[in-house]
């Protein structure tokens, strides 16, 4: 699904789990709106094709939403 050297995003998740990439989001941020067995099964995807995440999106990503680390 990658070429070589490229790790696997949230868009190859989401298209290989057959949901958004919103739902690939919520569901590796642990959100209770996605419902369990759907987090598992994205998460079971998600280590199945290598995905991790990059640190340095999610430290800015929880800057813009107002986080503290």
């Amino acid at each position: 699904m990658n070429p070589p050297g490229r790790s696997p995003t949230t868009r190859d998740v989401a298209a290989a789990a057959g949901v958004s990439r919103a739902t690939v989001s919520y569901a590796l941020r642990n959100h209770p709106r996605i419902p369990a067995a759907t987090r598992e099964k994205i998460r079971a995807v998600a280590a199945s094709l290598g995905y991790k995440a990059n640190p340095l999106v999610s430290s800015w990503l929880a800057h813009v939403r107002g986080a503290r680390p």
